[in-house]
């Protein structure tokens, strides 16, 4: 930086602390009692405070339009233009009681904070309220609550296949893209973070191509933690349960300068039983002591670090650090049944000849820099993630026999492969004149991978000395251009056009090797090759606003996933590369709040048309490789509603439909003919067949009742249903899933520092396939889902 932009920088500052200005007030109920600790935010600025014990607060900013987030316990959230034109200007609130009134929700689905009902886009949100009420821990306890959203695992959180509106993948590289406080999961190996002081999750259905790019083929899911305050605040959560469960979190958010510097520290330590037994008495390769050993043991170790600046009112700096360590030494990572007929029948047992073992080590940093004027904002996002995994002794074809993995390092079994790191880098600027007729959002990300897959970098354990090897490693990076302009063609509509230019170079070296005693001998020639891949993904939408509280959209979106490199030497005849997967999605949506926000009631209806999925094809002579295969579409509704029926009682339901067919879809397979000793290659045509993984709807009803105990405490209790239609796993339509229902309850008593929560989930004891064979054509394995658990959960906050 050379001296003159250094000296105008400086001058920038300057002239800004000289024009320092405040908003104050009070806060109080419907009363007219005062409300302390009262969380005052300016939306997309950075800046925020909390009310004192009298219900007053003040908030420095310059002059200028804002939209203030105001949230306190027990009352419900709401959102509030204003226009700061005096130099202390006073701005006083009155909240509704929770009881009585909906939460104004806020998201980030457009690069910037906005009220959810205003947002052209089919949303579901939970804040931090619904994320305890619905005791949301992961993923997994989203399915049914989230409208034709589906979930299942490879035996641990980070191998695991997101579903929305039926669009998933069956490799590493996700469709549903996932960021945890802005840094995007470009591997499902970096997912599966714990859930701890959430303060929201957001979770945007369709393809979202033009403002996410890559991976945001069927959607996106956005996981925001709690930032730190101007107030001092202790958190301590404590939950323990059957299966052995320990989930112990502690946390501190403190300003270390008022206004100017805050600190925020998170940690959390959990704990969980397997529900599996180990039943091998006829197993082949049976390693002594595995028999009757428990299985789907999981320990994690998660840490939160926020460092937050504020120079002025145009600045602010966020520095964050992520970190998670998952181990077990009694693992479920990609073990399975080979029968799912006698995994049901046994949903409590596995038949494994040995029992593994796994860790993973990941770590993530982020630091966020803003700067806001009057006529714009310019945003800064630089994202580092580091993923390191091993594994030893994985039984992967349960009951085959013989077939054990581990990972593989420089000549070393059940190590940590070298570990896969992405830098990201996203600019971006905004228009921030609300009176404006045109807005924008325009940017620039790039991102560099260095990427050692979990399945190419592992050794097949042919017996004590020697090792079947695939070793690889992928070096990738990309970068985009994108923009999208909002012009108020009057003040009820607004149109919206955008589009992304999306450019991306892949490498992969790979080979296989034996490694026997040390001595390598190669099987397969170490090979390099190289792959470019372009998208432009456009976007047009049109937002009616037909009153305050009705708005209406039409819009269309595209998404991309890159293609990709096989990584296994094919003949010269079939091509090492495969094409990106595209995504065109149609949607009108309906937006309400009625009866002074005691109702709302979201409606979406898409279609999605799903192009040149990637999947693995045979070419002859047992030589498999992925390609572009064929083509789906997806049709359907969904339909939210939430409404506080009486004082105290608040119903919610979810409801979504999902037709969903492939087309053009013809696979190959070679095939043993047992009576002429020949390979045969036939071909299966899948077309008309349900997308796997595509539950025919999903269902959520909840009614929940809070009362007063006294003058302090609250009672609450809580009942959950979801009920999952009928999907298959596979591309097939061999292995169904049956429909199944979830029962969960919450009963908890709480005042403003203390909760004590009594839970419970799938209080029938359901057991279905929550994780089956994408492809039955290569056997039929299956996971069961856990049995029902319970258990009671602790919260101290000061």
């Amino acid at each position: 930086m050379n001296r003159i932009t250094v000296i105008a920088l400086w001058a920038c500052l300057g002239v800004q602390v000289s024009l320092a200005q405040s908003i104050n007030g009070t806060i109080t109920n419907t009363k007219q009692e005062s409300v302390p600790n009262t969380n005052i935010s300016a939306l997309n600025t950075g800046l925020g405070t909390v009310t004192d014990n009298n219900g007053k607060y003040t908030l420095p900013i310059k002059k200028g339009k804002y939209t203030l987030e105001i949230s306190a316990l027990g009352y419900a959230t709401i959102t509030k233009e204003i226009s700061v034109e005096d130099e202390n200007m006073t701005v006083d609130i009155s909240l509704s009681s929770s009881n009585e009134a909906l939460d104004e929700v806020v998201v980030y689905a457009q690069k910037k904070e906005q009220n959810l009902q205003k947002v052209p886009v089919a949303i579901t949100s939970l804040n931090a309220k619904r994320v305890e009420e619905t005791r949301s821990w992961k993923l997994e306890d989203m399915v049914g609550i989230i409208p034709n959203y589906s979930y299942s695992e490879l035996g641990v959180g980070f191998q695991q296949v997101q579903s929305i509106r039926g669009i998933q993948v069956f490799s590493e590289n996700p469709a549903i893209a996932t960021y945890v406080d802005g840094v995007n999961s470009l591997d499902i190996a970096s997912g599966g973070f714990q859930f701890m002081d959430i303060e929201r999750i957001e979770v945007l259905r369709g393809p979202q191509g033009t403002l996410y790019g890559r991976n945001a083929l069927g959607g996106v899911v956005n996981i925001t933690t709690k930032k730190p305050t101007n107030t001092q605040s202790v958190f301590y959560e404590s939950s323990i349960g059957n299966l052995g469960l320990q989930r112990h979190g502690l946390g501190l958010k403190t300003p270390l300068i008022n206004h100017k510097l805050f600190l925020g520290l998170g940690g959390q330590y959990q704990y969980r039983d397997g529900f599996l037994t180990n039943s091998n008495e006829d197993k082949v390769s049976t390693v002594l002591g595995s028999n009757g050993r428990r299985v789907g043991d999981e320990e994690s170790f998660y840490g939160n670090l926020f460092l937050k600046w504020l120079p002025n009112e145009l600045w602010d700096v966020t520095l964050n650090l992520k970190t998670q360590v998952d181990q077990s030494d009694a693992s479920a990572f990609f073990v399975s049944v080979q029968d799912d007929k006698l995994a049901l029948e046994n949903p409590d047992n596995i038949f494994l000849g040995r029992v593994g073992e796994h860790g993973r080590n990941l770590l993530n940093t982020a630091m966020v820099t803003n700067y806001k004027s009057n006529k714009f904002k310019l945003s800064s996002v630089s994202a580092y993630q580091r993923v390191g995994i091993r594994f030893d002794d994985i039984d992967f074809f349960s009951l085959a026999g013989g077939q054990v993995f581990a990972s593989y390092n420089d000549g070393q079994v059940g190590v940590f492969n070298r570990p896969q790191e992405v830098f990201s880098q996203e600019f971006r600027i905004s228009s921030e004149n609300k009176n404006d007729k045109l807005n924008y959002t325009a940017g620039t990300y790039y991102f560099n991978q260095t990427n050692y897959e979990p399945s190419t970098n592992s050794a097949r354990i042919i017996n004590e000395r020697t090792l079947d090897v695939l070793s690889s490693i992928g070096k990738n990076n990309g970068i985009a251009v994108f923009g999208e302009v909002n012009y108020s063609l009057s003040e009820s509509l607004i149109v919206t056009t955008g589009l992304r230019y999306e450019s991306e170079n892949r490498k992969l070296v790979f080979s296989r090797f034996n490694d026997e005693n040390g001595t390598v001998t190669f099987t397969s020639p170490r090979m390099e090759e190289r792959g470019n891949y372009n998208a432009l993904l456009p976007k047009f939408a049109l937002a009616y606003r037909v009153d305050k509280n009705i708005n209406l959209y039409a819009r269309y979106t595209r998404g991309f996933r890159a293609g990709g490199i096989n990584g296994n030497v094919l003949p010269e005849s079939v091509s090492q590369s495969f094409d990106p997967e595209f995504s065109n999605n149609y949607e009108l949506g309906y937006k309400s709040d009625w009866f002074n926000k005691r109702l709302r009631l979201n409606i979406a209806a898409f279609h999605i048309d799903w192009k040149d999925l990637q999947f693995f094809n045979s070419f002859g002579n047992l030589v498999f490789a992925r390609t572009n295969v064929g083509d789906a579409r997806s049709t359907g509704l969904e339909i939210e509603v939430m409404t506080i029926l009486i004082k105290g009682l608040q119903l919610e339901t979810g409801f979504g439909f999902n037709d969903s067919k492939y087309k053009d879809f013809v696979l190959s397979r070679d095939v043993l003919n047992v009576n002429t000793g020949t390979v045969e290659t036939i071909l299966y045509d899948v077309s008309g067949n349900q997308l796997s993984n595509a539950p025919k709807h999903t269902l959520f009803l909840a009614t929940q009742y809070q009362f007063s105990l006294g003058k302090d405490f609250k009672f609450s209790l809580r009942g959950e249903f979801k009920n999952i239609g009928q999907q298959y796993s596979d591309i097939q339509n061999d292995l169904e899933i049956g429909d199944y229902n979830l029962f969960n309850t919450l009963i908890s008593i709480s005042n403003d520092n203390y909760s004590l929560s009594f839970w419970g989930r799938n209080l029938s004891d359901e057991r279905f396939i929550q994780y089956g064979s994408a492809d039955t054509s290569f056997g039929r394995s299956s996971r069961i889902s856990a049995p029902r658990t319970y258990g009671m959960t602790l919260n101290l906050k000061f």
